[in-house]
């Protein structure tokens, strides 16, 4: 109750005194600029889902304000349609075509990704400025704010109208941010890979976050149509883009206070350049709070001194600059790039992330309560471990130009067994494991599970199928905590649909898939350390909370690629029980292991590669005996004793690293 009147109360207050300014200040210019600050909020808080979440540089949010603007202007003065209609319009084309640009523009990254979104920024601003005879023009659009139930809107009115709808935009984004769907475009900026092995979805997440973002760019150059009543294409340009992404770096990125804050500053902004005390103000608590955040960083060797020194260098420039220019006005765009800098190199977290570590001592907000943990058996049921084939692989083959990473590859894997699958570096592990689990496509042969034919060339679709894995190299969602990580994987959990989810009405299902993922972090020895981050946690415990987000997904076949890479003894040891336990569960699994030792104990079968090819198989005992696999590691055969698997001096063929 007490995290709820903290976090919640002090929305309510700020929500409140906003809609009260009205009844106390009658001064239209304040007006004007508390409504902008409105209408800012709900584009930042837009913005925010593509540059913090998603973690791309997406210049083409002041396009869909401009595009959202000119549709909700037409549909007034062309179509005679009421605000209500033409505000739904506005969002509806931001949605269309932020859907249209993420499908192409989202299979890029970064600079390729902000160049194809500048591109269509500057397209959209040429078709405003050049199809005069819908848009005006150069010349512009005029409009008048159509009534409201009969009722004209003046400027109280239209600003408490914007500041409920940003406070219902603010509502909505909260839930679902908070939801499965926050968690998934966190997860796709750490990861996209692992976030498609855990059957997550990681296109189809970005082109929907993408797209929603775009939609509240329109639904806010509605409100901006309306508050202005003109519209020029140039209006929309280069400068303002710069702005909103200063707006959102400055507020803080992945916080809906942060967009509230950056809404504030770039509406401040332009009184600010024109006010050149207001200025000086300004830019001398800038220096400080570069000064303050530098030492902070320096004392805690939590950056490096050219990132803790230049934004001080760069905000005592603006400090400088404030002093001596007479029209800060005409420095706009160096002041703007000064900031921008400042807050990049030296506040990545920005205001809000700098601040919520003094606002979390000050106010001590306690943590949610965790639920009970799930049943294993409502989990994991035990599957039925007949014997029966459930991968095969028929003449495998996987090439990459000339060079023949599998070649040839025909192995089973039984249902209920633990198949390991050796061989020395380059024999071709970890492309056989790659072309299972969907990350690459066979160049020939087939994949067989449970009869069928697995899907290749899709990490989305092969887990949906019921195989999950784990990583050579960890892919962890490392800004999510231990317990997130595994609850964005969960099977099964998730059915409610996105309107549900906006409206909070999901929070039943939210706390089972707690419950279910803290069963399976108890089931690996991480139970007590749910909440901490993932990459606040020791390796040990990385490469077991891997494990868990791979069970999950509730498999029928478990990939675990190299797992006691780098594990000090005592882990190892634990690492094996786990598998134990795992196993138990009648869970099919794929151990590809260096630690012959960690083979021996849990294996039934072993498949050693070289060269792409299997030059044995059989049990561990079998295998680490046969000469063909002790010349594969050893680079010669061993000399036979007198019953060929010993030396002459009668002692056992040492076992391969």
């Amino acid at each position: 109750m007490r995290r709820i009147l903290l976090l919640r109360g002090a929305e309510l207050i700020v929500f409140a005194a906003l809609a009260a300014i009205p009844l106390l200040v009658v001064n239209p210019y304040a007006l004007g600029l508390l409504t902008l600050l409105a209408i800012y909020g709900i584009l930042l808080i837009g913005l925010d889902v593509t540059v913090g979440y998603l973690g791309q540089v997406n210049l083409a949010h002041v396009a869909f304000l401009g595009l959202g603007a000119y549709t909700a202007g037409l549909a007034v003065t062309k179509l005679g349609l009421g605000m209500g209609p033409a505000l739904a319009a506005a969002m509806a084309v931001g949605l269309l075509l932020g859907g249209l640009l993420a499908l192409p523009a989202l299979r890029l990254e970064g600079p390729q990704f902000a160049l194809a979104t500048l591109s269509f920024a500057a397209l959209s601003t040429t078709a405003l400025n050049e199809l005069e005879s819908l848009t005006g023009g150069a010349q512009g659009l005029s409009l008048s704010r159509p009534p409201v139930f009969g009722h004209a809107l003046t400027p109280p009115l239209f600003f408490w109208l914007c500041l409920a709808l940003m406070a219902l935009v603010w509502m909505l984004m909260r839930n679902m941010l908070s939801s499965q769907w926050g968690r998934a475009f966190e997860a796709l900026r750490d990861s996209p890979i692992a976030t498609d092995a855990m059957g997550v979805g990681a296109y189809r997440h970005r082109v929907a976050a993408f797209s929603l973002g775009s939609g509240l760019g329109g639904l806010a150059g509605g409100l901006y149509a309306f508050n202005f009543q003109y519209l020029q294409p140039q209006s929309f340009n280069y400068d303002l883009m710069i702005i909103l992404l200063l707006g959102v770096v400055l507020g803080g990125r992945k916080s809906l206070w942060g967009a509230f804050v950056g809404a504030s500053v770039i509406v401040l902004l332009p009184n600010l350049l024109s006010n050149r005390l207001l200025f000086q103000i300004f830019s001398a608590s800038g220096f400080a709070l570069a000064l303050a955040a530098g030492l902070r960083g320096l004392v805690k060797k939590i950056t490096r001194p050219f990132q803790a020194l230049a934004p001080v260098a760069a905000m005592g420039l603006l400090v400088v600059g404030g002093l001596l220019v007479e029209n800060t006005e005409d420095w706009r765009k160096a002041i703007f790039a000064l900031m921008l800098f400042s807050v990049v190199v030296g506040l990545p977290e920005g205001l809000m992330g700098f601040l919520s570590l003094f606002l979390a001592k000050l106010f001590r907000v306690p943590q949610a309560p965790l639920p009970k943990p799930s049943d294993i058996e409502t989990i994991l049921p035990t599957h039925e471990a007949d014997g029966a084939p459930l991968l095969v692989l028929e003449d495998l083959r996987r090439h990459f130009g000339g060079v023949k990473a599998v070649d040839g590859l025909s192995m089973t894997v039984r249902s209920g067994t633990i198949h390991g699958l050796i061989g020395p570096n380059g024999s071709g592990k970890s492309t056989v494991v790659n072309v299972i689990s969907g990350l690459y496509t066979p160049s020939s042969g087939r994949v067989l599970l449970r009869g069928g034919a697995l899907p290749t060339g899709s990490l989305f679709r092969v887990s949906r199928s019921g195989v999950a894995r784990t990583f050579q190299n960890l892919q962890l969602f490392g800004e999510l905590t231990a317990l997130e990580n595994v609850m964005v994987a969960l099977k099964g959990v998730y059915r409610s649909p996105l309107p549900m989810v906006l409206l909070g009405l999901a929070r039943q299902e939210e706390r089972r898939a707690q419950a279910d993922a803290l069963c399976l972090l108890d089931r690996i020895g991480l139970r007590d350390q749910a909440l901490t981050r993932a990459k606040d946690l020791t390796y040990g415990a990385q490469r077991f909370l891997e494990v868990a987000r791979a069970l999950a997904r509730k498999p029928d076949l478990l990939i675990l690629d190299e797992p006691a890479a780098g594990l000090a003894h005592p882990d190892v040891v634990q690492l094996i029980e786990i598998i134990k336990r795992i196993h138990k569960r009648g869970i099919s699994i794929i151990l590809i292991e260096h630690h012959m030792d960690v083979v021996s104990e849990l294996c039934h079968t072993v498949t050693v590669l070289d060269g792409g090819k299997v030059i044995a198989e059989g049990s561990p005992d079998e295998v680490k005996r046969d000469p063909r696999v002790m010349e594969a590691y050893l680079g010669q055969p061993p000399e036979p004793g007198p019953s060929g698997t010993s030396d002459p001096s009668g002692a056992p063929v040492p076992e391969p690293a």
